[in-house]
């Protein structure tokens, strides 16, 4: 199955790291696990996908070619790796990832990355909208607390909500491409 795969690294940008006040829920070791999986792919010749979140304006949280645009340096891509910028919550809207992903060969995507309840969900939906079967590693995407919810929960309801509705969800322990 790893020939029809692809990882897909949702917006695992310095600025998720690094915003004052803004605390990952387990940020390093999941940036652990997500290094791992890029590494296991890698391996095993499977297409590393980036997708990297872009806000327009000068000074903009996620403006292009920014320090707080770009991949973690801890993950970042190598060549051979594919990325693709997207303006809205949804990696696929507007970006030709699709295109792309089926001339990958991609049959299904394997996701990981930040925020679970912004950007990794809307992808996980949107891929299934796209005809992909999906793979979500559940302990290789992370949020915030917001006030309402605590991060923790917001990972672990998300985990659950997704699970066998949009993708499959499970632990990298158990997961090989």
């Amino acid at each position: 199955m790893a020939d029809k795969t692809a990882l897909v690294v949702v917006d695992v940008q310095n600025i998720m790291f690094e915003t004052p006040d803004e605390v990952l829920f387990d940020g390093e070791r999941v940036l652990e696990t997500i290094g791992e999986l890029i590494a296991a792919a890698r391996q095993m010749k499977v297409p590393v996908v980036y997708i990297q979140h872009t806000t327009e304006g000068i000074g903009s949280p996620f403006e292009k070619d920014s320090h707080n645009w770009q991949v973690h340096p801890a993950i970042a891509p190598e060549p051979g790796d594919v990325t693709s910028l997207k303006y809205s919550y949804d990696a696929f809207f507007k970006t030709g990832l699709d295109t792309r992903l089926k001339g990958l060969g991609a049959e299904r995507l394997v996701f990981c990355g930040l925020q679970t309840e912004v950007c990794v969900d809307t992808t996980v939906r949107s891929a299934l909208a796209h005809g992909y079967k999906s793979v979500l590693i559940g302990d290789a995407h992370s949020s915030y607390d917001n006030g309402v919810i605590k991060a923790k929960d917001i990972v672990a309801h998300h985990n659950t909500v997704l699970d066998k509705r949009f993708c499959q969800v499970m632990p990298s322990k158990d997961f090989l491409f």
